[in-house]
């Protein structure tokens, strides 16, 4: 992760004014906005209780499917604490979470590991992050499923 993505991602996660190159952090008392290249690419809302409780988080790719995009929005996540990131498969923008490690082993002693990824896909350039964390741990999850196509989890 970069050193701009992770001083801007804890900024954001702790409502800090922060502003650097194409990134901007720009906090009021209970909202925050994390802008990349003028596009507000997240949002979160605390209530107003002095903890800092957060009340809703929203992520937006606004159009830009780029590795910058995916790489400050990961660190966003991850200063979150949530357990995946946003990819791209196929040309997609997907959402994946990775599962488990799986070792291979080959007759001749060579290993090789792998890891298995539960993957949402993003049909929309807009996530909310705390439904897609429901939807990777319910029982009812099937991995390659489209996240903006569930009504209701």
């Amino acid at each position: 992760m970069r050193k701009i993505t992770k001083e801007s991602s804890e900024a954001f996660v702790n409502f800090d004014q922060y502003r650097k190159s194409n990134t901007e952090v720009a906090s009021l008392d209970t909202i925050a906005r994390f802008y990349l290249h003028g596009n507000c690419i997240a949002e979160i809302n605390r209530g107003k209780l002095p903890h800092r409780e957060l009340t809703s988080v929203k992520i937006d790719l606004c159009g830009w499917h780029t590795p910058t995009t995916r790489e400050r929005i990961n660190g966003i996540l991850d200063a979150l604490g949530y357990d995946f990131g946003i990819a791209q498969r196929n040309h997609e923008q997907v959402l994946v979470r990775l599962r488990k490690r799986r070792w291979t082993f080959s007759p001749d002693g060579e290993s090789s590991e792998t890891y298995l990824e539960d993957i949402l896909k993003l049909s929309d350039d807009s996530f909310d992050p705390d439904f897609a964390e429901k939807v990777f741990l319910s029982s009812e999850f099937v991995s390659g499923t489209d996240l903006n196509a569930i009504a209701d989890f």
